[in-house]
């Protein structure tokens, strides 16, 4: 195992059969406090801008004394790629996210590790690969237009859209319908329970990695008791999703050969003893995949409604892409057209350079290793920032720019220049997004329709929108006005 980004100097070091010219301890770091060193500034809902803070400050790789223990971060992009490529074999998840993550209920592929995780990627894979997408496609196009007559009613009645819960409301119906085959309809049902559960079970997730004791494993607060019924409610709601799967299987045993959803295609190998895939690892994949699919495309699309808002010429070039693509249709009735709006990818690239709905991620070595020419000891952890280099002006020139002209290239850029190998918003390697290419598909439904149908208007009377960490970072508020478009 070797993440090294070049071969060492002259003078490296020798540890075994390691070559390397730095230790941690040889790393620059920020000024601690005695004792507890950083320990208190690796909490709270700013982290994210924190460690931001320290790149620039330290640069692309530094530590952190923590308690007496070295902590490494890392944001240099070949680095970061070296080390998420080698996983599950050569890192894994810190056990302290994946103990916060299993008291509610959040498990499956998502926290598996090495053969159990390989067991569980396939099934997951096999659930949400392109041409199952594809074939879900005319089922997004009508929740799709379910969110566009929302808005059109809102918007001919006078009334405030709150787009954010809108978003998210839209995130969760695309994730059961794909998954689950079911029809939920949350983005007209306000009081929707499985997005209020969702919502919770993150905001106490986010407080819990924030918080410095556990103190919710010795007594819980009132908060603590709402989530832990919250987690239970979900459960509760997949277990009726299997139920109902498993009734439909019966009635219909061609869906055991061909599946009709993710859902399907778990209990049809789940009942296979070859296969090794349990009933709670079903139930456990099953609820991953409803709570992991609906945060983070939520806040990818409020963080770029966010961006083409305040800056209209890129709203504009939008507009007139998605125009010339969709012609008359309100929404993108035809799955080649999703192919065809090149600056609409190149905004989502570039929202995610600057706002990154997963800017940081913890692993641990699975043994000693080389990480950028540095000795790491076995289970060192390692805060890898995957989206370190975009504050970089070496690498983003006029970097606090939103500029999605910077992904678009006439030929296919050079490893230097290819700005997608030096950000990682789905990750990289075998543990890339499973979930990525549904993502993507939604994101470009849903701003094709939306710059097609509304302008995009800034409430200049709203407060400055802030980046808040809970498991994943979302913005306080989407305070952007929808005007219907003149044709």
């Amino acid at each position: 195992m070797d993440a090294n980004t070049s071969a060492p100097p002259l003078d490296a070091k020798r540890m075994g059969t390691f070559e390397f010219s730095r230790t941690i301890a040889d790393l620059p770091a920020p000024k601690g406090l005695p004792l507890v060193g950083s320990l208190l500034k690796l909490s709270g809902r700013q982290f994210h801008l924190t460690l931001a803070d320290w790149i620039r400050e330290f640069g692309p790789v530094f530590r952190l004394d923590v308690m007496g223990h070295q902590l490494m971060v890392l944001s240099e992009p070949a680095a970061v790629e070296g080390l998420l490529r080698d996983r599950p074999d050569g890192f894994r998840r810190t056990s302290n996210l994946k103990t916060s993550m299993g008291e509610l209920k959040i498990a499956g592929v998502i926290t598996a590790e090495g053969d159990d995780w390989r067991k569980q990627r396939r099934l997951v894979m096999g659930g949400l690969n392109a041409e199952v997408v594809r074939n879900f496609f005319p089922t997004m196009v009508v929740i799709t237009e379910r969110v566009l007559l929302r808005w059109k009613t809102a918007v001919a009645e006078g009334r405030r859209i709150d787009l954010h819960r809108d978003l998210k409301a839209m995130a969760l119906d695309v994730i059961v319908a794909i998954a689950m085959g079911q029809d939920i309809d949350a983005v007209n049902d306000d009081g929707n329970q499985v997005q209020r559960d969702i919502d919770n079970i993150f905001q106490r997730l986010g407080a819990r990695n924030a918080t410095l004791l556990p103190y919710w494993r010795h007594f819980k607060l009132p908060v603590d008791r709402a989530a832990d019924k919250s987690a239970d409610d979900i459960e509760q709601a997949v277990i009726g999703f299997v139920k109902d799967a498993r009734e439909r299987m019966a009635q219909q045993p061609q869906l055991r050969q061909k599946p009709g959803n993710m859902l399907e295609a778990m209990i049809a190998a789940s009942e296979n003893p070859e296969s090794g895939f349990t009933d709670q690892e079903l139930i456990s994949n099953a609820i991953m995949s409803v709570i992991g699919g609906e945060d983070t495309t939520a806040n990818s699309m409020a963080w770029m409604i966010n961006l083409l808002a305040q800056n209209p010429e890129a709203a504009a070039t939008l507009a007139a892409e998605v125009d010339a693509v969709l012609g008359d249709a309100p929404v993108a009735r035809e799955w080649e057209w999703l192919k065809q709006l090149p600056y609409l990818e190149a905004a989502h690239s570039e929202t995610q350079r600057l706002r990154a709905v997963a800017p940081f991620m913890g692993f641990a070595s699975n043994a000693d290793c080389v990480v950028a020419d540095t000795f790491v000891p076995k289970d060192t952890v390692i805060f890898v920032a995957n989206t370190g280099a975009s504050q970089d002006e070496a690498h983003f020139p006029q970097h606090e720019l939103f500029r999605p002209e910077r992904w678009i290239f006439d030929g296919k850029p050079s490893r230097e220049e290819d700005p997608s190998r030096k950000v990682f918003p789905f990750g990289a390697g075998p543990r890339l997004c499973p979930g990525r290419f549904l993502a993507l598909t939604e994101i470009k439904m849903v701003l094709a329709m939306l710059v097609r149908n509304f302008e995009l208007v800034p409430d200049l009377d709203a407060p400055p929108v802030e980046q808040l960490l809970n498991f994943f970072v979302g913005p306080s508020a989407v305070p952007v006005r929808l005007k219907l478009r003149a044709r």
